[in-house]
């Protein structure tokens, strides 16, 4: 099933070091885009755990990227996320960033006892099956 080859990637994507993995939520909306035949909207809430003793750095992590047009939102608490070679940024509550497909991505919770959730929103053309590929470190 296409969704779940999908979440069981993101969350390998998101496997955070020294963290427990991201929790992606079964997606809210997964169907074709009305106006774009071909693709497909999915939309869904990843829970990131604390920090606790992980860094709270992207540097050296391993990162993924999403053969979609990605678009996150902060829903809760603050990440430190990459984008390719661009510097860190911090992103709390009500900030959002988009990746371009194939971007490389990097992202580490910034509080060490906060959660912190996104709201994630990817278009990808339709049979697409892995929503998230994970990179090496």
């Amino acid at each position: 099933m296409r969704t779940r080859l999908g979440l069981a990637a993101l969350a390998a994507g998101l496997a955070l070091a020294g963290q427990v993995a991201a929790q992606p939520a079964p997606p809210l909306i997964q169907e074709p885009v009305a106006i774009a035949p071909g693709f497909n909207a999915t939309l869904l809430v990843v829970n990131i755990p604390p920090a606790g003793d992980g860094p709270l750095t992207t540097a050296g992590q391993a990162g993924h990227r999403h053969p979609a047009s990605t678009y996150a939102y902060v829903s809760k608490g603050a990440v430190i996320n990459r984008l390719g070679d661009q510097p860190e940024k911090r992103f709390e509550t009500g900030q959002s960033w988009s990746e371009t497909p194939l971007q490389p991505h990097y992202i580490v919770n910034a509080s060490r006892t906060e959660p912190a959730q996104l709201v994630v929103v990817q278009i990808s053309k339709a049979g697409t099956t892995r929503l998230t590929e994970p990179l090496p470190k």
